[in-house]
């Protein structure tokens, strides 16, 4: 029986707040790293691998899995722990988040088990993303593969070139998801340099786009349940975002980019993240372990 839609938001964002706390712990477990970026990322992070993707956490290297790629690689805290969760790596590898030999660094590494491509230079995961997708149509393959980019990182050409080949070569098995939280590394992205505006220029490229509120859960499981929005197009999804989301002092600020995290810092942030159901850092919640059929 298909899960009731209240239970299934409950449950995601359940996994949604775990996945923040344990970005905080990643980043004390370092000393520091890209919070802002992260916290922006994780309610969409925690629909796809927990709803979304199909995937096999046990099988990580399944030639049908979809593929997701974190172009934005500065969120890897996010990423690794997501992974975590869902039971591609043991929970124990958050505490040796940028430590001697693990494979859990500040940028994503092929070496860690639900990684797709080792990301960190801006503007390379949607050309390979392209790529993949391409791979799949000559190939045979039904899965699909997912690009997540920052609004920030769209100051690079790549993605445009990418963008264009995606729609040339009509990949609607690729879709791009725009994590925009309007604030890069030093400064607001409208005062560096803007991109504005952003919807119109992903349909002038020729994709099908759409734009949510990448902190509601119900839009950001819509939107995935749609895909592809057009059948002859690649898809683009807009999600509006906070950047440090969940956390008063880092939200919106270019100065949480990235920077250090003590046990002040810590203890500050989890007080945040937990003010009503009082859960601790380790909760636990059901794993991914069966592959998930999403809607194509």
């Amino acid at each position: 029986m298909p899960e009731a839609r209240e239970a299934l938001l409950e449950r995601l964002e359940s996994q949604a707040r775990l996945l923040r706390r344990n970005v905080w712990r990643a980043l004390r477990a370092s000393g520091g790293g890209h919070a802002g970026g992260s916290l922006s990322a994780a309610d969409m992070l925690a629909a796809l691998y927990f709803h979304t993707l199909k995937v096999r956490p046990h099988e990580p290297d399944w030639p049908d899995r979809d593929r997701f790629v974190l172009s934005k690689g500065h969120a890897n805290a996010a990423l690794g722990a997501v992974l975590a969760q869902a039971g591609f790596v043991e929970d124990g590898v958050i505490d040796r988040f940028y430590g001697m030999e693990s494979p859990f660094g500040m940028h994503p590494d092929i070496k860690m088990a639900g990684v797709e491509m080792s990301t960190g230079g801006l503007g390379h995961g949607l050309p390979v993303g392209v790529g993949m997708a391409l791979g799949a149509r000559i190939k045979g393959r039904s899965f699909h593969t997912y690009v997540m980019l920052g609004d920030g990182e769209l100051h690079e050409g790549s993605n445009w070139e990418a963008a264009m080949s995606a729609s040339h070569y009509r990949l609607s098995n690729l879709t791009a998801i725009v994590d925009a939280n309007r604030v890069s590394q030093s400064g607001h992205v409208a005062e560096i340099l803007g991109i504005e505006p952003l919807v119109d220029k992903w349909r002038a490229f020729g994709w099908e786009v759409r734009e949510i509120d990448g902190h509601d859960m119900g839009q950001i499981v819509d939107a995935f349940g749609a895909l592809p929005f057009n059948r002859k197009k690649p898809s683009c999804l807009v999600a509006h975002t906070v950047k440090g989301k969940g956390v008063s002092f880092a939200e919106d600020t270019y100065v949480w980019h990235s920077k250090d995290v003590d046990d002040e810092i810590l203890q500050k942030a989890l007080a945040e993240l937990t003010p009503l159901e009082r859960a601790t850092l380790t909760e636990t919640l059901e794993p991914v372990t069966t592959e998930l059929e999403a809607p194509r």
